[in-house]
């Protein structure tokens, strides 16, 4: 006991030397429209498809046929980051001073959104659900985020070369066509370049995890989303936390909810027997709580793979393969948080 809060009260110096250290060293964030020097850009540095995009918006968004050039090449040469970039870069026309000037009533944001972030007018239904939104009280913010969010801006970007994948994990073997990011939330891409599972505030996980005191006597950190059902590890150390890797899981049920708190692994069983399912490679970091695999049968066939979902008796469900390599190789220790 005493070797172990020595060992916080040490991390913990060290944390706030660093800390303090990056306070003296940080540089201001960028803006986007400022982060290149007027003399680095010409229309030949940047790609046309870029400067196509950002044009459409100046005469969407915001109304204005003639664009300031300067401002203009500065937001387009920013796409070179991919999806992300575009996002910011949606936000800063609809966030605008100018936009905000025109007054547009909450329908006409929506119509707006549609045009310029999915490239079409709105449908009927999707209009109606947006401005229900923003009558119910919802932000103009929170509708940006969730019209993004979509296939229409994934191909809109495709359509003006802007790179969709994104480099996310420090291994993507399990994650067969990549990944990407909008706004807060990690998307696995399918087979067509669409988004697949919503990792649903993952990239809010990633600050948090190196903004606050997350500590663990191992090299890993496990982090646990129960809300939105999916499993984040983390290696590194204290505020050097980096995702590693990141999956769905299914968690407890109403009436048998998945705790909440901060825990750490004590034993591993190669399989157990629970309520009529054999669950395998099953790690513990509470107590009767567990990972382990989605739940077979006693004869070895699968009885029920759903992930994603409320549906266990408290223990944290993945599938085989993931819940094998937390087996294998986190060890006892290891801090595991779940929110």
């Amino acid at each position: 006991m005493l070797k172990r809060i020595a060992l916080k009260l040490i991390t913990l110096v060290l944390a706030v030397v660093t800390v303090l250290s990056m306070a003296v060293n940080a540089a201001p964030v960028p803006v986007i429209a400022d982060s290149f020097d007027e003399d680095e850009l010409t229309e030949e540095d940047i790609d046309p498809k870029h400067i196509q995009f950002v044009g459409r918006l100046y005469a969407i968004v915001t109304r204005q046929m003639h664009a300031d050039e300067e401002e203009k090449l500065k937001l387009a040469k920013s796409l070179d980051n991919g999806i992300s970039a575009a996002y910011d870069v949606m936000f800063h026309f609809y966030f605008s001073d100018e936009y905000k000037e025109l007054g547009q009533s909450d329908e006409q944001f929506v119509e707006d959104l549609y045009a310029g972030a999915r490239g079409r007018y709105a449908d009927e239904g999707g209009k109606y659900y947006y401005v229900s939104m923003l009558e119910d009280g919802y932000s103009r913010y929170l509708v940006f985020r969730e019209c993004l969010s979509s296939n229409d801006f994934v191909r809109l970007c495709h359509e003006y070369n802007i790179s969709v994948e994104q480099d996310i994990l420090g291994d993507t073997e399990d994650h067969d066509y990549g990944m990407t990011c909008i706004g807060e939330d990690y998307y696995d891409l399918d087979e067509d370049g669409d988004l697949g599972w919503c990792y649903k505030g993952a990239a809010k996980h990633v600050r948090c995890i190196n903004e606050e005191f997350y500590n663990s006597e191992t090299p890993y950190y496990i982090f646990a989303d129960i809300d939105n059902c999916y499993i984040m590890i983390f290696t590194g150390s204290v505020y050097q936390w980096s995702l590693y890797k990141i999956y769905p899981m299914s968690c407890g049920k109403v009436g048998s909810s998945t705790p909440r708190g901060e825990f750490e692994v004590t034993g591993k069983l190669p399989y157990f027997y629970s309520h009529g399912s054999l669950c395998y490679y099953a790690t513990q970091w509470n107590g009767p709580y567990y990972f382990h695999s989605v739940t077979y049968n006693y004869n070895g066939t699968i009885q029920n793979p759903t992930l994603g979902a409320h549906i266990s008796a408290g223990c944290i469900r993945l599938h085989i393969d993931v819940a094998e390599w937390i087996y294998d190789n986190i060890p006892e220790g290891t801090n595991v948080k779940t929110i």
